[in-house]
């Protein structure tokens, strides 16, 4: 009896010892995995406020001025600036060279606040085949200029007053450019590939709403012998 006794007592503990490991790893396994997933989830609380973020500006209650020109090569010359005042969504001119940016309406806040809205309250639309001016005019891609081939790009300036070389050259739509900061600076251009393309003239107009301060690299603005709409046979509405 004593030694079926000890057996039982042996095989109880082997029983006992064999299910103590996993249940031991699963204590401690499931305090890990929760942290895991409250890290984890941080992570993506700040990477969605950081995306949001992004994409919220200019909201509602922003108001920004950018400066923006016309620029091209043939002529070598600025367009005289839009004179339209149509403002339908807060995203608008004053017939100074500047882009006003206070969105009326959600829907042109954020991602959406784009130079289409801009163009179309001009009475404007750009791609990369033509720059459809307002009285039915065009600037077209393709020409020469200096023998090489004109393509229509935009130029961003993240800070106006910097100047120096572009933040960025965008060729393709061209209309889906964002407006992402105040004091931005934008040349609509039909120029060759990889020429240099000026700062917009209109950056004293920007400095007076801004009450910024001139930078390397800023030109004033040319206000003689600057082509208008009516030179390219453009009638004004």
């Amino acid at each position: 009896m004593g030694k079926a006794s000890s057996a039982k007592k042996i095989a109880r503990a082997e029983r006992v010892g064999a299910t103590s490991g996993p249940s031991e790893r699963r204590s401690i396994g499931y305090p890990s995995a929760v942290a895991l997933v409250i890290v984890l989830g941080l992570s993506l609380v700040v990477f969605a406020r950081a995306t949001r973020d992004a994409e919220a500006s200019p909201t509602l209650q922003d108001h920004w001025h950018a400066a923006y020109g016309v620029w091209d090569c043939v002529s070598e010359s600025f367009l005289t600036p839009f004179q339209s005042e149509y403002d339908p969504e807060g995203i608008h001119s004053h017939q100074d060279g500047l882009i006003h940016i206070h969105p009326f309406t959600s829907s042109v806040t954020g991602k959406e606040a784009r130079m289409s809205v801009f163009l179309k309250a001009m009475g404007a639309s750009l791609s990369s085949e033509a720059f459809e001016l307002p009285g039915g005019s065009s600037i077209d891609a393709g020409v020469e200029c200096n023998g090489e081939e004109a393509v229509l790009q935009v130029a961003r300036w993240s800070d106006a007053f910097v100047g120096g070389e572009p933040t960025e050259v965008i060729l393709e739509d061209l209309e889906e450019v964002r407006f992402l900061n105040d004091r931005e600076a934008f040349t609509i251009a039909r120029a060759p590939l990889g020429s240099e393309i000026p700062l917009p003239n209109t950056i004293d107009n920007l400095e007076g709403v801004l009450g910024g301060r001139s930078g390397p690299g800023i030109a004033p603005p040319n206000t003689t012998n600057v082509p208008g709409p009516q030179d390219f046979g453009i009638e004004l509405e």
